[in-house]
């Protein structure tokens, strides 16, 4: 039968069917094992994916965990050194002993002087450290680290603060160290390495974050306000060997200048060598005044105090504040 044409058709019909039906399970066959994988490899996304967002969020919460203990860390420290210097309104225990070894400083510094011989206008006479103590409420500080030059508080202010000075090549380590010389975002107060604090420079210049918490000089900022500055005025600061008042004069902004431009540059201004020098920087700071105030409230023989902080009112924006020493009648 399947040899005659008809028949050789028909088989031929039949075998087409049976082809196209194999054909068609196998290219099933092919699409679901398609579908497996592309399961599989979207299972295995999903499951990545996930074990990537547990990761990011046990670091994130490892970060916030880590950085809060940090900034707990360096609150205590800072709250344990201001216990030391006592001043968080604790009395010294013997404040009389204080005043005594501040004049005896004093004194030592004026015999110091007459022994020398005078010299010219724009050379000091060098002050024998070693014949200076330092004063009793910083011997435990100081020796705990002997970077320690003084000590800076400003009332009703988060300003209450050591301040130190590195001897560093660039000056910069308290810039990102605390006070025990361990790595803290908030760093320290730290003096201009180039300042002298004992043979007593024109102006010293002390640097401090602006810190979004407000610790360390976050606070300075609030002196672009005249009602602030005038309610803030008086400025504590002791050097290791001597008690110090100064009275703010004026709050400035300024920038950081590139070293081939031909500009001012506030940090740079330690000495006057003489009244002209003196006068030179009065005009040029004054260009920088943020509260047209006129004229800079001191004159060549002043002790001035510079605060010096990062504001971001332009690239590389500067904020600072100048006060001067008040004297002692």
């Amino acid at each position: 039968m399947f040899r005659s044409k008809v028949g050789v058709n028909f088989f031929m019909y039949l075998s087409d069917i049976v082809a196209n039906q194999s054909i068609a399970l196998v290219e099933e066959k092919k699409k679901e094992e398609q579908r497996k994988k592309s399961n599989s490899r979207q299972a295995t996304i999903f499951r990545l994916a996930g074990v990537l967002c547990i990761a990011a969020a046990a670091g994130c919460l490892f970060y916030f965990s880590y950085t809060s203990k940090l900034e707990a860390e360096s609150e205590a420290e800072m709250k344990r050194l201001q216990e030391m210097q006592n001043m968080t309104g604790q009395y010294i225990e013997d404040e009389a002993y204080s005043e005594e070894t501040a004049k005896q400083n004093q004194l030592a510094i004026e015999k110091e002087q007459e022994k020398l011989e005078p010299k010219e206008e724009t050379k000091k006479p060098e002050i024998d450290v070693s014949k200076l103590t330092v004063l009793p409420e910083y011997e435990k500080l100081y020796r705990e680290n002997p970077d320690l030059i003084g000590w800076i508080t400003i009332d009703d202010t988060p300003i209450n603060y050591p301040v130190l000075q590195s001897d560093e090549e660039d000056g910069q380590f308290y810039l990102t160290h605390s006070f025990s010389k361990k790595k803290d975002k908030n760093g320290s107060l730290f003096l201009d390495q180039r300042n002298d604090f004992v043979n007593r420079d024109t102006n010293l210049i002390i640097y401090g974050h602006n810190m979004r918490s407000g610790a360390m000089f976050g606070t300075l900022k609030q002196y672009l306000d005249k009602d602030y500055l005038a309610a803030h005025k008086k400025i504590s600061f002791d050097t290791i060997y001597e008690h110090g008042t100064y009275e703010v004069i004026g709050a400035f902004l300024s920038e950081v200048s590139y070293e081939d431009e031909y500009t001012f540059r506030y940090y740079n201004f330690l000495n006057a060598a003489n009244e002209k020098e003196f006068e030179a920087f009065s005009v040029n700071v004054m260009q920088l005044d943020a509260l047209d105030q006129g004229n800079l409230d001191a004159e060549y023989g002043d002790e001035l105090l510079t605060l010096s902080t990062c504001n971001s009112y332009t690239e590389d924006g500067r904020m600072f504040i100048i006060a001067k020493k008040i004297k002692d009648k």
